[in-house]
């Protein structure tokens, strides 16, 4: 299915068709990412008011990620945790109600910077997630795909 008609059928409120579940790349515990890393199945979140679901196209994996978990880091998430936690790219899939700025179907730049208050982005390591829409920042249209 394009990404014209699944935004078309978003748009209707068609949520069904998109898929139920995703992979994510979870840690259960603090430790070398290569012994607590695991792939695990699991529902795709719903983006609340203000808030866009993102289909996660590349996101980095970041030398302070693997800090974090190690527990080497300034802040330690609750586990268990989704790994990546600065910044993805990806595109719209779903808006949750009243959030403005954003359309489905743009291609964007979620960002989080851990040491920053504010707004969090959930783990980036995961087919989809759930940003704040402040969080998001529109691609450029000429930028490569």
């Amino acid at each position: 299915m394009t990404l014209c008609a699944r935004a078309c059928r978003a748009l209707r409120g068609e949520r069904s068709l998109m898929p139920q579940s995703m992979r994510a790349l979870v840690a259960g515990k603090v430790g070398e990412p290569a012994d607590v890393l695991r792939l695990e199945s699991r529902p795709v979140p719903t983006p609340e008011t203000g808030q866009a679901l993102i289909r996660v196209k590349a996101t980095p994996i970041h030398a302070s990620d693997l800090h974090v978990l190690r527990g080497r880091y300034g802040f330690s998430p609750e586990f268990p945790t989704v790994g990546g936690h600065m910044e993805c790219v990806g595109r719209i899939e779903a808006l949750g109600p009243d959030t403005e700025g954003l359309k489905i179907g743009e291609r964007v730049v979620a960002v989080a910077v851990p040491a920053v208050p504010g707004p969090r982005v959930a783990g980036t390591w995961q087919e989809y997630l759930v940003a704040d829409a402040p969080t998001s920042i529109r691609q450029r249209s000429d930028r490569s795909r």
